[in-house]
């Protein structure tokens, strides 16, 4: 409200031909674009680089809207074919592991930053409603173990209750929501082609539908609007498989086998609403 209010001030002002300052707009408003765009600058960066070293071709990033976050995905496709099942892998792990490490980082130091703030300064902070942090289990535990303390004091309040945050820890909150929906392992997604790579194109196919059925369920269950916007956008733009490998008889070894399986495990208690 404070910053409305701000804002408003300075429209009223320019209208009157007075002399305004919104710098202090741009101080809140530029960490939270700097912290969103790093994490998906280094996700992509980490696509195309692990791509180059396998020497299959990437198409140019597309941008992916969506109404409950400022941005869906960025979406890119195989233009050459992998040599087998491994590279695959690795193109598609790489990116939201990269953009998740970030995000996580961002979401910590935001949220200390939160707590060290002046008074003056707290007051112009942008916040969200905890309907919002409780969208999340382990990003909305962790702002409530660091600003609540841990007992539940702080997401227990009324979902319309504002909390606010440094716009580094929002950024971190949404990169998590974010990168968490690319391991999600439907259709040709990052964490698709993860499936794909270690399931094979048939139990994919299967796995994948099975996945979508529950998120869809869970969606109307748990009232998520970011799960159910996700799933109607995939079901127009990511549908589809990946382009078949050189080698698709070779299957990975154990050890991508379980980093898969912990980034799903990951993409869970990130995407799992608290309510």
């Amino acid at each position: 409200e404070a910053v409305m209010e701000k804002l408003k001030s300075a429209v009223e002002l320019a209208q009157d031909g007075g002399v305004y300052d919104i710098t202090w707009f741009n101080e809140l408003l530029i960490p939270l674009l700097l912290t969103l765009g790093a994490a998906q600058g280094l996700h992509e960066a980490a696509h195309y680089l692990v791509a180059w070293s396998r020497q299959v071709k990437l198409t140019s990033p597309t941008i992916l809207p969506s109404q409950a976050l400022p941005y869906l995905s960025f979406q890119n496709r195989l233009k050459t074919s992998p040599k087998g099942y491994a590279d695959l892998f690795d193109i598609a792990f790489a990116g939201p592991i990269t953009g998740l490490s970030i995000s996580f980082v961002a979401l910590l130091v935001g949220l200390q930053l939160t707590t060290t703030v002046d008074p003056s300064t707290a007051q112009l902070l942008p916040s969200l409603p905890v309907g919002y942090l409780t969208q999340s289990t382990l990003a909305g535990t962790i702002v409530d173990l660091v600003l609540g303390g841990g007992d539940g004091i702080l997401l227990n309040q009324d979902a319309a209750t504002q909390v606010p945050l440094h716009p580094v820890a929002i950024g971190g909150f949404l990169g998590l929501i974010i990168h968490a929906l690319d391991l999600v392992p439907i259709g040709s997604t990052d964490g698709g082609r993860m499936s794909q790579a270690i399931l094979g194109r048939v139990w994919h196919l299967t796995f994948s539908s099975v996945v979508f059925l529950v998120l869809f369920i869970s969606s109307f269950t748990s009232d998520s609007s970011i799960l159910l916007g996700y799933l109607l956008l995939y079901s127009f733009t990511q549908r589809d498989m990946e382009i078949p490998c050189k080698n698709e008889v070779d299957k990975v070894e154990l050890p991508r086998a379980v980093a898969a399986l912990v980034s799903w495990l990951l993409a869970a208690l990130i995407l799992v609403p608290l309510r």
